[in-house]
């Protein structure tokens, strides 16, 4: 199963297309067979800790060894939504697996390379697991690395994939979780214990897609949290980012997890710098969102309490970017700076002159003219019944357009 996914990255790699550069820079293309708007972009939910506090429910001991708090306050913040299905629609695993793929592609080209080394095939060397896919036609590389430093969470701790239930693990889960009683069910466990589930499924390991029961891993983690053993959170994250990547390529499942996360490396790692320098960073592009909080409120939703008591104090959801890290390690595969500014200042000259036609074919019905192209950015118009991309592309073209249109503030109401 894996290996089936593995060869169809890697078959679909060879087919790098180029674009109109001079330097002849190659575009990377799609590794998943889903329409872009057809992407479900899971969003992390932040929490606030002072908030359940203040409802009954102390977890401060529990997130305190797992040393989470930097990252449920940076769970805070934008989501960019576009950024992030553009990423993932290209996205591709590099593995120890897709390696060995290439080791075989290489010597089924040349018979006389077997038994040689990767550097003799002309190979590079294999260091590590790496994500790599463009944003916006910028190369980036996401590793374990890039990941612990997004979180704010050390890369140590414990660490089990791929476990069977019949791992004596599962033992410990059964007497901490289910109070030694393997037919409890969920619904059941202890509050505490049910909260830590909902940060597992709503704050880092979400799946999604008609599966909202625990795998035999996540049980496992769940146990590790609730028995106060640290996690390497990291690595945690980089695998279940690999192994929905690796599904959305073979089963063309649509949800991605990590939204808010993935949007974080993007700011961390200088997308958004690159993307404002060249005017391609506004809410309406990025489609910014953000995500309910996790608080006093919830322990009500979910008939822990009666009745929760609100303060001003509680968290308010954000959509201000974190400050950005000093020395967050760099995720741009491309290291011509100066190719990769030449391919985004053509996007936006491109962009730019569309909204220029459509403005001059649109200006002269004055108020109606703005009507009709209310009407259809907030309903796109599609251009062929087998074209979904084309059809997100002009309702980008047609709202970016409409934002350089004079309005009232009746206009501006209507935008939000």
């Amino acid at each position: 199963m894996a290996s089936s996914s593995a060869k169809q990255v890697t078959d679909s790699s060879d087919s790098s297309k180029h674009i109109n550069t001079d330097s002849g820079y190659l575009l990377k293309p799609k590794t998943m067979a889903i329409p872009l708007e057809s992407f479900e972009v899971q969003i992390e939910s932040p929490v606030d800790f002072a908030s359940l506090k203040r409802n009954g429910m102390d977890l401060e001991a529990l997130i305190t060894v797992q040393e989470m708090f930097p990252y449920f306050e940076m769970l805070n913040g934008p989501t960019y939504v576009m950024l992030v299905k553009d990423f993932w629609i290209r996205a591709e695993v590099y593995d120890v697996e897709a390696a060995l793929n290439e080791e075989d592609k290489a010597m089924i080209r040349n018979p006389s390379l077997r038994g040689k080394t990767r550097q003799e095939m002309g190979l590079e060397s294999f260091r590590q697991t790496e994500i790599r896919s463009t944003v916006m036609g910028i190369p980036v590389t996401i590793t374990e690395e890039v990941i612990a430093k997004a979180c704010r969470i050390a890369p140590t701790g414990r660490f089990l994939w791929n476990i069977t239930g019949k791992h004596p693990l599962m033992s410990s889960y059964t007497s901490v979780v289910l109070k030694g009683d393997s037919t409890t069910k969920l619904v059941n466990i202890d509050n505490n214990h049910m909260m830590l589930m909902k940060f597992l499924t709503k704050c880092f390991l979400q799946k999604g897609g008609g599966s909202d029961q625990p795998s035999v891993d996540h049980k496992l983690v769940l146990y590790f949290l609730a028995s106060f053993n640290k996690i390497n959170f990291p690595r945690y994250i980089m695998q279940h980012l690999c192994w929905a990547i690796k599904e959305g390529i073979r089963s063309k499942k649509k949800q991605i997890p990590c939204g808010r996360l993935l949007s974080e490396i993007f700011t961390q790692g200088k997308i958004l710098e690159i993307l404002r320098r060249n005017n391609l960073d506004s809410d309406n592009f990025l489609k910014t969102r953000t995500r309910k909080i996790i608080n006093g409120k919830t322990l009500q939703n979910m008939k822990i309490i009666k009745k929760f008591s609100l303060n001003e104090k509680d968290l308010k959801e954000s959509t201000a970017p974190t400050k950005l890290m000093k020395d967050f390690p760099s995720i741009l595969q491309e290291r011509n700076h100066e190719l990769l500014s030449k391919l985004l200042q053509n996007l936006s000259k491109m962009l730019a002159s569309v909204w220029m036609l459509i403005l001059q074919m649109l200006l002269p019905f004055k108020s109606e003219g703005k009507e009709l192209l209310l009407m259809l950015a907030q309903k796109p118009i599609k251009l062929r019944p087998r074209c979904p991309g084309r059809t997100l592309l002009m309702h980008q073209l047609l709202t970016s357009a409409l934002l350089l249109l004079p309005r009232g503030k009746e206009e501006e109401k209507r935008l939000q």
